[in-house]
C-alpha cells in the first residue's frame, strides 16, 4: 500500500510557543489512522498544516506524489491538496445562511463545477448516507449539534475526497449526539476512504483505526496498531493519556 501523506519536520510555532517540533508522519492509501493526545500536544494543528489552513514553519510534506516545502506554497500546491482531500471541523463549520442541501451542493458547484442539478442530486445521495436526507430545507440554527455535524460530514463525502480530515469531530457534541456521528464515520470507514481522525474516543479508535498514534508535547511518541497502543503502550505518557480518558468514564 502506498503512502498518500508523507511529512518530514515539519515545524510551527505561535509566537514563542513551539507547538510542533519536527514531526515525521506518513498515512498510507486506504488507511484509517487515529491521532491522540492531551490537549495541546499539537494534533489539530497538525491537520491544519498538512492542508495549509496553517501555515508550517518548516518540513516538507509528500501529498500523492507531489513535494511541498511546507514554509513556501505555491498556489499549484494549495490546489493539489485541497482538490483532493475535505476537512471536517469541531465547530461543524456550516454556513448560517444556507439551508442544508445548500451547504453540501455549495462546493460541488463552485469547486467541482458541477452543474445545479449534478450538485442537487449528488448532495442528496449523501445526506441520505447520513441520514439528513428529510431535513434538506432546514437551517443549520434549527438542527441539532449532531444534525449539523452529520451535514458536514455530508458535505466533506460529495466532494468526492481522496482523504478525509477529521479535527475533534465529537468534542462540541453532547454526550448523547456523539454515538450518532461516530455511527456515519465507522460507515465512511467501511468504504475505503482514507481517514485522518484527531479523537479522544477510544472505543471508535479501535474499531476503525488501522494505526493510532500518540502525540505529546509537539512530537509523536508512539505509532502502531491499535492492540498495541491501548493495551501494550511503550511511552508513559500513552499510559498516563490512556488511565485519564478511562478515569473520566467511570466517574
Amino acid at each position: 500500500m502506498r503512502k498518500y501523506v508523507e511529512l518530514y519536520g515539519l515545524k510551527k510555532s505561535f509566537k514563542d510557543l513551539e507547538v510542533l517540533k519536527g514531526v515525521d508522519f506518513q498515512v498510507r492509501k486506504g488507511e484509517k489512522v487515529v491521532i491522540m493526545g492531551s490537549s495541546g500536544s499539537g494534533k489539530s494543528t497538525l491537520l491544519r498544516c498538512i492542508n495549509h489552513l496553517e501555515h508550517a514553519d518548516d518540513g516538507i510534506m509528500n501529498y500523492n506524489d507531489r513535494i511541498i516545502k511546507l514554509s513556501r506554497w505555491t498556489k499549484e500546491d494549495v490546489k493539489h491538496v485541497r482538490s483532493s482531500s475535505a476537512m471536517v471541523f469541531q465547530g461543524y463549520n456550516l454556513f448560517k445562511h444556507m439551508n442544508v442541501l445548500q451547504n453540501v451542493t455549495e462546493g460541488l458547484v463552485q469547486c467541482k463545477k458541477h452543474t445545479k442539478a449534478e450538485a442537487i442530486e449528488i448532495a442528496e445521495n449523501y445526506l441520505e448516507k447520513v441520514g439528513m436526507k428529510d431535513r434538506i430545507k432546514q437551517y443549520p440554527s434549527s438542527l441539532s449539534g449532531g444534525q449539523q455535524q452529520r451535514v458536514a460530514i455530508a458535505r466533506a463525502m460529495a466532494l468526492n475526497p481522496d482523504i478525509i480530515l477529521f479535527d475533534e469531530p465529537t468534542s462540541a457534541l453532547d454526550p448523547e449526539m456523539v454515538n450518532e456521528v461516530l455511527s456515519v464515520m465507522e460507515q465512511i470507514a467501511s468504504e475505503g476512504v482514507t481517514m485522518l481522525v484527531v479523537t479522544h474516543e477510544v472505543g471508535f479508535a479501535k474499531n476503525i483505526a488501522d494505526r493510532i498514534v500518540f502525540m505529546d508535547n509537539g512530537v509523536v511518541c508512539e505509532d502502531g496498531k491499535p492492540k498495541d497502543v491501548l493495551y501494550n503502550p511503550h511511552n508513559i505518557r500513552t499510559c498516563k493519556f490512556l488511565n485519564l480518558i478511562e478515569n473520566r468514564k467511570t466517574s
